[in-house]
């Protein structure tokens, strides 16, 4: 579990393992059956609008070469993977993600 947190600011922490600690292990365990079941990897071709597949280059939950396939297999798929980034990208390279999205919007014709 700390593996997953290094990277996330140190004021940030303690409000996420708190919230992760309320959720609970149930939850928690119903949540990652629930993504190992789901595979909609051979329907991706069907999706037809321009899509931003951001992922941290650290992210062991969603790797990067899941960010690969997607971008491989969407017609209008922009990839884009965050220099020293795990699945919390968003908490962990704010700037980053927040400028990426906005280009991304910005070049949408």
């Amino acid at each position: 579990l700390q593996d997953e947190y290094c990277l996330i600011p140190p004021e940030v922490r303690p409000a996420l393992l708190a919230a992760r600690m309320e959720i609970g292990p149930a939850v928690t365990l119903n949540d990652y059956l629930c993504c190992d079941q789901f595979d909609i990897m051979e329907q991706v071709q069907a999706i037809k609008l321009p899509a931003l597949v951001l992922c941290g280059s650290e992210d062991k939950k969603t790797p990067v070469k899941y960010t690969r396939y997607l971008a491989d297999n969407i017609d209008r798929a922009k990839p884009l993977v965050i220099d020293g980034a795990t699945h919390w990208v968003h908490i962990e390279k704010p700037r980053e993600v927040n400028q990426a999205i906005e280009e991304f919007l910005n070049h949408l014709t």
